[in-house]
């Protein structure tokens, strides 16, 4: 805003092709002349005379004007030159042609449907410092081209005013913005105390905030801060939702990004958490439900839930909600991955920028945790991990009947924290994240599927749904839907067809198509891609996903005789041909025991699927502890949010072992079904050197918590980059093991991937391939494990714990009280 006018507004009426100018007359001047420039071209010119000390006002028509979008930021220019009886001044401000509007039906743009494809940035944990030191608009601007490039069209400044040159580059390139105005305390953990009343900024820093960036057309948002609590009710937020529509009723309010109650009046949009879960498996639809809205309240003192008293109730009646304008997902997608340290260390030295501490501390980390010969490959595990949960996450929140948009959380790497969340690093440059792989599910216009298993047995008839999220207006007309199942080795088609005339002048989020399909009988297990194209006159969308399909012949596997151990596994049910045997060659058991111990002795091979009830005991206090304990942690199918969790992928070494479980050598959904609710075995001491079949990867750095609460250091190797096995072979005495922490029991339930895995893993101990590397004595491997069973558990932190669960959307009281319990032996996990 210029200093000699402080509240100059140029108010754009979209539909009447005017732009409204308004100020208040400076002292000293009395006449105006005024002119609006569309590059060179004067696009309209006139005067006026003025009153010191009122508002001056007039309208500029622009018929035929072209309009301010992010696909097309055209910009005008507006002179004033005011004279009088002092000096002449100029006053210069640009500004664009466009309108923003909402309804239930969703945000609209230029009167066009609109998706709101956002991501963070402005907090410490969510931004980084201008490291290669440009010019402060070129720093912007770099993000914001790198983030158009990803399909990106919304930019949230958390907690946060971007300076003006943020905007100015924003305006520039076509970016939307979203601004929270409130006070800033520091340190998020030290910020929640004024999450409520105390952290409302004040009326003056409101409207001087208002009025100095109000005339951007990338400002999109006007908001209070990030979580507050219980806006709802407090009525000094409404008023400052009155006082932005006395100055400003082109753009929209929100008080919170999440925690609102859902029923509040004012907002235009809203923005919720959507649950920090992972949209596959059990909760594929996170983002078609409302349930976690009830636990925020009612502005209007409506009950929303009804419940037996206590913690644990054993009924309750809940409201359905539904919302009243659109909604964003709030910080959807932080899942993160494993940094390449040796090319951020080039790049900081090359920039002369200060290097974050982390770096090296991670190396060391590397070095006293022995991953530096598997570094490379488990931080392509990790990324490819990430990339498989940005596309679920994505692909789920347009899918959604709810949303309008998201927050995704994050697009660029922060030097501040050590875990890497970013498409781009910390000093926006790209990392080789696939541009045309993250625009399928990520540009104006995607074809998706609704796909909520992804294997299968032979046989089977499958139906998919296919929808568009469609808000490209380049792509009308008719258009043809084609589709291809193929192997992805190979190429070979095995299924394929298409439908012609889709009608793709209607944008929004619709179901375009359903494919019913029967799936092929196959004489092997075979990996499979499904792709689906929309193809129109000017252009086409594409997408695939990928399947796997399993022969479902059981009695094909050849009978044996075994000895057989097994606790919640009834092979009996679906390989009645497996004849329980007390003296058999081969055992498959769950736990290590004595008979176990003896077996090998003897020279015996072993099938162990290890699966043990103290893995569960944060949900199961009362599980017996193992007397032969080998060191495991519950895991989940879902990537790291934050700091939540400890799966960041996982990747194969070849082995027979996995031959008849079709694979790229990482971890993807085939593995879902035996994955979810595992016993991921660390073998971090192990007394001898393993490389595991399949190694699953750790996160490199610690739970924030560990910090806050507990005071320890910024990285914990008890808990962070273990060496983690899912699958893996050791030669014990003069006996083979195979030991395998995948969850089985689906075998009792017919789950396609727990019976691939099954299979290939018993041919393999039966036939000639099984010839491990890895030897230690019976001896040896008694004594660890009856040591580790006597010593005290690891139990995993805060954060953990909650992902473990995998039940409450957000952290409740009762959680956070006996997830600290369970770390310290106390309650149900201890003496009081």
């Amino acid at each position: 805003m210029n200093s000699i006018v402080k509240d100059l507004f140029i108010n754009t009426d979209y539909d009447q092709a005017l732009a409204k100018v308004s100020f208040t007359t400076p002292d000293g001047f009395n006449r105006c002349r005024w002119e609006v420039l569309d590059g060179e071209r004067v696009a309209g010119a006139g005067g006026l005379d003025l009153e010191p000390g009122k508002c001056a006002a007039f309208g500029v028509a622009l018929p035929g004007f072209k309009p301010w979008h992010v696909d097309t930021p055209h910009l005008y220019r507006l002179r004033l030159e005011l004279s009088g009886t002092g000096d002449t001044e100029a006053v210069e401000e640009t500004f664009g042609m466009r309108k923003l509007s909402a309804t239930p039906e969703g945000v609209f743009v230029n009167n066009a449907p609109f998706l709101i494809r956002g991501y963070i940035r402005g907090r410490e944990a969510h931004d980084h410092e201008n490291l290669a030191n440009l010019p402060l608009e070129e720093f912007y601007a770099k993000q914001f081209a790198a983030a158009k490039d990803y399909g990106f069209n919304f930019v949230r400044f958390h907690s946060r005013i971007p300076p003006e040159e943020c905007l100015q580059a924003a305006d520039r390139l076509g970016m939307f913005v979203h601004v929270e105005i409130r006070k800033y305390y520091g340190k998020y953990q030290k910020e929640r105390f004024f999450m409520d009343d105390h952290g409302l900024v004040d009326e003056k820093d409101w409207r001087e905030a208002i009025l100095r960036i109000r005339n951007h057309p990338s400002l999109m948002f006007y908001c209070l801060g990030n979580e507050i609590r219980h806006p709802g009710i407090n009525p000094r937020v409404e008023y400052l939702a009155g006082v932005t529509r006395e100055l400003d009723t082109s753009r929209f309010f929100i008080d919170t990004c999440a925690h609102g109650e859902v029923d509040r009046t004012y907002v235009d949009v809203d923005v919720q958490h959507m649950s920090y879960f992972f949209p596959f498996g059990k909760d594929y639809d996170m983002f078609e439900n409302t349930y976690n809205w009830r636990i925020y309240g009612s502005a209007k003192g409506t009950p929303l839930t009804a419940a037996e008293p206590g913690e644990e109730p054993a009924w309750s009646v809940n409201r359905t909600l539904t919302a009243r304008c659109p909604v964003l997902a709030h910080e959807i997608c932080h899942y993160v991955a494993w940094r390449d340290l040796e090319a951020l260390d080039r790049k900081f030295k090359k920039d002369k920028a200060a290097k974050p501490w982390w770096i090296d501390e991670l190396k060391k980390l590397v070095e006293l945790k022995g991953m530096k010969t598997d570094y490379a490959k488990c931080m392509e595990a990790s990324q490819r991990f990430q990339f498989l949960g940005w596309k679920l996450g994505i692909e789920a929140a347009r899918r959604s009947k709810i949303l309008s948009g998201f927050h995704f959380l994050q697009f660029c790497d922060t030097e501040r924290y050590e875990n890497s969340n970013g498409i781009v690093d910390c000093f926006d440059d790209h990392k080789g994240i696939d541009r045309k792989s993250f625009l399928s599910f990520n540009a104006e216009s995607v074809v998706l599927s609704d796909l909520p298993r992804r294997t299968f047995f032979e046989g089977e008839r499958l139906m998919v749904p296919i929808i568009v999220s469609h808000f490209d207006p380049a792509m009308k007309g008719e258009a043809e839907l084609r589709f291809r199942l193929k192997c992805q080795q190979g190429g070979k088609v095995l299924l394929k067809g298409a439908l012609g005339k889709m009608d793709m002048n209607r944008h929004g989020r619709y179901e375009i198509a359903n494919l019913d399909l029967r799936l092929p009988v196959v004489s092997a297990p075979e990996a499979l891609v499904l792709e689906c194209e929309i193809k129109g006159k000017e252009c086409a969308i594409r997408n695939s996903w990928n399947l796997w399909l399993y022969p479902n012949r059981p009695a094909v596997l050849p009978g044996f005789d075994a000895v057989v151990a097994l606790d919640e596994v009834n092979l009996g049910l679906r390989y009645p041909q497996i004849r329980a045997v007390k003296s058999a060659k081969l055992m498959i058991a769950n736990r290590f025991s004595e008979a176990l111990f003896k077996h090998l002795e003897k020279g015996g091979d072993a099938l162990l699927l290890y699966r043990v009830p103290e893995t569960r005991d944060r949900r199961d206090p009362g599980a017996p502890v193992e007397k032969y304990y080998l060191p495991a942690t519950w895991d989940r199918l879902k990537g790291v949010v934050w700091d939540r969790g400890h799966n960041c992928g996982a990747f194969a070494r070849p082995s027979k072992a996995l031959a008849g479980f079709p694979n790229d050598g990482f971890l993807d959904l085939q593995y879902h079904g035996i994955v979810d609710d595992s016993d991921k075995i660390c073998l971090d001491d192990f007394p001898v050197a393993v490389d595991p079949i399949l190694q699953g990867v750790d996160k490199a750095a610690r739970d924030r918590y560990d910090i806050h609460d507990y005071k320890l250091s910024e990285l914990q190797p008890a808990y962070t980059m273990r060496k983690f096995a899912y699958l893996f072979e050791l030669r014990v005495g003069r006996g083979r093991l195979l030991v395998s922490g995948f969850n089985f029991t689906g075998l009792n339930r017919d789950v396609p991937e727990a019976a691939g895995m099954f299979e290939s893993l018993v041919r393999y101990v039966r036939g000639g391939s099984f010839k491990p590397a890895a030897t230690i004595t019976v001896k040896a491997m008694r004594d660890y494990l009856a040591a580790k069973g006597k010593a005290p558990r690891i139990h995993e932190r805060k954060m953990t714990q909650y992902w473990q669960l995998n039940e409450e959307p957000l952290e409740s009281a009762k959680y956070w009280r006996e997830a600290n319990e369970y770390i310290d032996g106390k309650g149900r996990w201890g003496k009081a």
